[in-house]
C-alpha cells in the first residue's frame, strides 16, 4: 500500500528537524487562525526559512486574549503529520471493510476529477438524492450547502446534532441566537450543568478559560453539576454528582422551589419581556379575539383585553379565570401548575441529588440573582441579574432534549436573566449577529433554522434523515442508521449509491456504528476530500487531498461569546506536496458537473453578496479562494478593508457592544410559553395524517416542560444497570486529534484518558481492578477496555474518554485502544427527540468482566 511518496515522508521529517533545530531563532510572525476545532482562535504563527516552527495566540485578538490550548500549540504536527496524504490516490482493490488494504495508488488531479466526476455524474443525471453527504469542516460552512445544489439533501453525519440538535433551535426560538453562556463579566452565581464551558470545551476555550479564571478571582461561586468529576467539577466551588441525562428534574426541582415553597421570582421581567401573562385555553393555544390577537387578563377592568391594548403592569402574571364558560390560565399559571408535583423530593429519586441539595442551591441561586437590581453600563441602565444556569451537550443531547432546553431556559427567565448583564447571554452564530425580526404577538420571531431554510413537509420524504419530517430541528443524521435499512418505513422511494466524506468519519461520529457499515457496503463508489485517512476514509475509492488550516484561506467568525468580527486563516507556509483547498476541489467539480452557475448563486446567499450587488459572483466565472474571501471582507467591512488589509493585521476582532449584547430585541418580548411549538407540532399532525402516516410520534410539541422518562431511564428495567457516557477535554475536539501524536502523548499520562472509568465503591461491589479489561453491553452493541477505578464519577456511571475511541490509526506511534464509544447508542427514532431530531448521547449498559 503506497500512502504518499517517500519524497513527501522526507520533506515533512526534515521540517520537523528544522522546526526543533530553529525554534529559538526569530524569523517572521504571520497571524492566522487556527484551525484545531470549530471556533478558530487567533495565533501568530513563527516561520523561519519556510517552515513554521512555532505557534503561540495572538495577543491581538480580543476573543482569546492571546491563549491557546492543548490542540492549538500542537497544529504543527497536523502540517507536518508524516501519515498526511499529499497526493490524490485510488483505490485497486474493490474489497472494502475495516482491515482491508485499499491498495491506494497514487494519481494526479486530472484523473482523479475525471473519475470522481464520472460518478457523481452518474447518479445526478439518474436522481442526485442518491448522494449521501458527510460534511464536518465547520470552518468553511459556507461550502455546506454544495450537496443542496448538487440535488442530494442528505446529511449523513452526526455532526452538530450530537452536541446541538436541540440546543441550537431552543436558543433560536428564544432570542434568535445559536448558543448561549453565562455572562462571564458581572455573574457572581454560575450553575454549570453537563458543560465544560470556561474549564476544557465548548464556545472559544481558550478566551473563555481566562475569562472564567478572572471572574473567580474576583469572587464569582461556580457550582457544577455533572455525573463526572470533570475539570469544571474539580476547580468549581461544589461538584454535584446525577445520573445522566435526569438535569431536568433537577432544574425542575429548584424551580419548584422558587415559584411555590420561596414564591420568588422577577415578576416584572415575566410581565413585561416575555409571553408569560399571555391568556392559555384548555386546548393548549393562546386565547385570542375575534382578529387573532392574542389576550391579556386586564386588571383594570377584570377582563380579557389584546395585549397591546393593556399597559404591563395591568397584566395579570398569575391567575385562572372564566370566560363564557371556558377555562383560561396565563402562561406563567400553566407552568406553575405543572410545578406542583415537581417537588424537590420526587425530583431527588430521578436525579439522585438530595432534596435538601435542590432547595440550598434554589434558595442560594435566588438570592444571587438579585431581583429587581439594576446597573450602568455606559450611561444605560440595565437590569442587574447576577446569578445564571449555563448548560451544554451532557445536560440536553438525550431523547427529550427540546424538554431540557426548554426547562433551563425557564429556569433563568424565573430571575430574569435572559440577556441582561450578569445572567444568561444568547450568542449569535457569527458575524450577523442576533437573527431578529418581529413576530406574532409582540412576540421576537422564532428562528429554530439558522444554518438551512425551514424544510416544508413532504411525503414521500427526498432527504435519508427525514429533515422534511422535523420543522422545528436540526439535522438528524443518525436517523440513517434506520431509514436506509429500512426504507420502506419510511416511504424512501430511492437507495444512495454514492458517499461523498468531507471531512467527516460517520464510522466514529454516528451511532449505531455497525448499522453504519452495512449503508457503506452498499456504497458503489465513495470520495473523500481529507487530510488522513481515518475508519471512514479508508473505504473510499478516490482520495483528495484538502489543505491544512496553516496553508490555506479563509475568514472566521462562529459562535463568538463576547466578541464579533472575523479572523483570517491565511497559509504561513507553501502547501506541502500536491493537495488543493477544498473549496477549489469543489467548484472544480460544480464546473465539470454542470451547476458552476448555481454553485456561484448559493455562495452569493450565504456569503450575503446578494445584500450587495456590488460583490456577487457572476454565474459562470471560476474565483479563486481568495479572490471569493477578498470579496467577503469587501463585502462586510467596505474595500479598505479587503484580503490584503487581513493579511496584515490578522482580524477585525471587536468586543460586542452593550446593545449587541443585552436585550438586543429592544420591546420584542420572548417565549416563556412556546406555543410557537405546540403550533407546529399540530399543523405536522394534520400534514402526517393527510398523508397517511399514523405511527409518527407527537409528545415533545408541547409549550411547557416536565417531568418524563427517557427510553435510557426504561431501558434499566430490561437489565442495563448502569448509564455511560463519554467526555472530552481541551486536549481533543473531533476524532482527528485523537490520533495526533503530540497530543496522544499528553492524554496517555493521565489516566482519565486510559481506560473506562468506574466508581471506586462500584469497582469493589463488582470485583473489578484497574487494569481489568470489562465489557459494556448495551442495547445497541458492546465495547471493551480497561477498567479505570477513580473516585470521581457517579456510583450508577461508567466513563468513556473520546480519546480512547478510536479504531483505525495510521501513526505508529499512537496506540489503537479501540473502546468506541458510540458502538453502545442506538440511532432510532426511539432515541430521538421527536420534535428536535436531537440524538440520545447516553446508553444504559451492563458490565461483564472479561479477565
Amino acid at each position: 500500500m503506497i500512502l504518499t511518496s517517500h519524497r513527501g515522508r522526507r520533506r515533512r521529517v526534515m521540517a520537523i528537524q528544522h522546526a526543533s533545530h530553529h525554534s529559538s531563532m526569530t524569523g517572521q510572525w504571520i497571524p492566522s487562525t487556527c484551525g484545531m476545532c470549530l471556533h478558530g482562535c487567533g495565533i501568530r504563527v513563527q516561520v523561519v526559512d519556510g517552515v513554521a516552527v512555532k505557534i503561540e495566540g495572538d495577543p491581538t485578538n480580543p476573543d482569546n486574549l492571546g491563549k491557546l490550548c492543548p490542540k492549538g500549540n500542537a497544529g504543527l504536527s497536523r502540517l507536518y503529520d508524516p501519515t498526511r496524504i499529499l497526493k490524490p490516490m485510488k483505490r485497486t482493490n474493490p474489497a472494502k471493510g475495516p482491515g482491508i488494504d485499499p491498495g491506494w495508488v497514487e494519481i494526479e488531479w486530472e484523473e482523479a476529477y475525471e473519475i470522481v466526476a464520472r460518478e457523481l455524474g452518474r447518479v445526478r443525471r439518474d436522481d442526485p438524492r442518491k448522494l449521501l453527504c458527510a460534511i464536518g469542516d465547520f470552518q468553511r460552512i459556507i461550502l455546506w450547502g454544495w450537496p443542496a445544489v448538487f440535488g442530494s439533501p442528505n446529511f449523513f453525519t452526526s455532526l452538530g446534532n450530537y452536541c446541538g440538535g436541540s440546543y441550537h433551535p431552543v436558543n433560536g426560538m428564544v432570542d434568535g441566537s445559536f448558543a448561549a453562556i453565562n455572562d462571564y463579566a458581572y455573574c457572581n452565581y454560575w450553575i454549570q450543568l453537563g458543560s465544560g464551558d470556561g474549564f476544557s470545551s465548548h464556545l472559544h476555550v481558550s478566551g473563555s478559560t481566562k475569562r472564567m479564571a478572572d471572574a473567580r478571582m474576583r469572587g464569582m461561586k461556580v457550582v457544577v453539576v455533572d455525573p463526572r468529576c470533570s475539570p469544571a467539577a474539580a476547580k468549581a466551588d461544589e461538584w454535584i454528582p446525577i445520573v445522566p441525562g435526569t438535569d431536568r428534574a433537577f432544574v425542575l426541582g429548584m424551580a419548584h422551589v422558587l415559584v411555590h415553597e420561596l414564591r420568588r421570582y422577577d415578576r416584572q421581567f415575566l410581565r413585561e419581556h416575555t409571553n408569560a401573562p399571555y391568556l392559555v385555553g384548555e386546548d393548549g393555544f393562546f386565547w385570542r379575539d375575534e382578529r387573532g390577537r392574542a389576550q391579556v387578563w386586564d386588571l383594570r377592568v377584570d377582563a380579557p383585553r389584546p395585549w397591546n391594548d393593556v399597559p404591563r403592569e395591568a397584566m395579570a402574571l398569575e391567575g385562572t379565570f372564566q370566560v363564557d364558560g371556558h377555562r383560561l390560565r396565563t402562561g406563567f399559571q400553566v407552568w406553575k401548575d405543572i410545578l406542583v408535583d415537581h417537588t424537590p423530593e420526587r425530583m431527588a429519586e430521578i436525579s439522585t441529588v438530595p432534596a435538601s441539595t435542590i432547595r440550598r442551591l434554589a434558595r442560594e441561586f435566588v438570592g444571587a440573582a438579585q431581583i429587581g437590581a439594576t446597573i450602568e453600563i455606559e450611561g444605560k441602565v440595565y437590569p442587574f441579574r447576577p446569578a445564571a444556569l449555563n448548560y451544554y451537550r451532557g445536560a440536553q443531547s438525550h431523547a427529550n432534549g427540546l424538554l431540557d432546553n426548554m426547562t433551563y431556559k425557564l429556569f433563568n427567565m424565573l430571575v430574569g436573566n435572559i440577556d441582561v448583564p450578569g445572567g444568561h447571554l444568547g450568542v449569535p452564530l457569527d458575524h450577523r449577529g442576533f437573527f431578529i425580526s418581529p413576530g406574532e404577538d409582540g412576540m421576537i420571531k422564532p428562528e429554530p433554522h439558522q444554518l438551512h431554510p425551514i424544510p416544508p413537509f413532504k411525503y414521500p420524504p427526498d432527504s435519508t434523515h427525514l429533515m422534511e419530517w422535523f420543522p422545528i430541528g436540526f439535522d438528524a443524521g443518525q436517523l440513517n442508521a434506520e431509514t436506509l435499512l429500512e426504507p420502506e418505513r419510511f416511504g424512501l422511494d430511492y437507495q444512495p449509491e454514492v458517499l461523498l466524506l468531507y471531512h467527516s468519519n460517520p464510522l466514529w461520529n454516528m451511532p449505531e456504528t455497525d448499522k453504519i457499515e452495512q449503508i457503506m457496503r452498499r456504497m458503489k463508489f465513495i470520495v473523500a476530500i481529507d487530510i488522513h485517512l481515518t475508519e471512514s476514509t479508508q473505504w473510499a475509492d478516490v482520495f483528495l487531498p484538502d489543505r491544512t488550516y496553516l496553508e490555506s484561506t479563509l475568514l472566521n467568525c462562529l459562535e463568538p461569546p463576547v466578541v464579533t468580527g472575523h479572523s483570517l486563516r491565511q497559509p504561513v507556509v507553501e502547501p506541502l506536496g500536491d493537495t488543493r483547498d477544498a473549496y477549489e476541489i469543489l467548484t472544480e467539480l460544480a464546473e465539470r458537473l454542470g451547476f458552476l452557475d448555481d454553485w456561484n448563486d448559493l455562495l452569493n446567499v450565504v456569503c450575503g453578496f446578494v445584500a450587495n450587488t456590488t460583490y456577487m459572483l457572476d454565474p459562470d466565472r471560476r474565483y479563486t479562494v481568495e479572490e471569493l474571501w477578498d470579496r467577503f471582507a469587501r463585502s462586510v467591512y467596505g474595500d479598505d478593508r479587503g484580503l490584503e488589509w487581513f493579511k496584515r493585521h490578522g482580524h477585525a476582532v471587536r468586543y460586542r457592544t452593550p446593545e449587541e449584547t443585552y436585550m438586543p430585541y429592544g420591546d420584542l418580548r420572548i417565549p416563556f410559553y412556546f406555543e410557537y411549538v405546540k403550533r407546529v407540532g399540530a399543523q405536522l399532525r394534520q400534514q402526517m395524517e393527510a398523508a397517511g402516516i399514523t405511527d409518527w410520534r407527537f409528545d415533545n410539541y408541547v409549550p411547557l416542560p416536565f417531568w418524563k422518562n427517557s427510553p435510557v431511564i426504561e431501558d434499566g428495567e430490561r437489565g442495563y444497570d448502569f448509564y455511560a457516557i463519554t467526555f472530552k477535554e481541551a486536549l481533543h475536539t473531533f476524532a482527528d486529534t485523537v490520533v495526533m501524536p503530540w497530543l496522544t502523548e499528553v492524554s496517555e499520562k493521565d489516566p482519565v484518558h486510559q481506560g473506562i472509568l468506574i466508581n471506586r465503591a462500584t469497582a469493589e461491589r463488582l470485583g473489578i481492578e484497574t487494569g481489568q479489561r470489562i465489557r459494556l453491553v448495551s442495547p445497541a452493541g458492546r465495547i471493551e477496555g480497561r477498567a479505570q477505578v477513580v473516585e470521581g464519577i457517579h456510583p450508577q456511571v461508567v466513563g468513556v474518554s473520546n480519546a480512547i475511541t478510536r479504531e483505525y490509526v495510521t501513526n505508529p506511534t499512537v496506540r489503537v485502544k479501540g473502546a468506541h464509544f458510540n458502538r453502545l447508542l442506538t440511532g432510532s427514532m426511539r432515541y430521538t427527540d421527536s420534535a428536535t431530531g436531537g440524538l440520545e448521547s447516553t446508553a444504559r449498559v451492563r458490565i461483564e468482566v472479561i479477565d
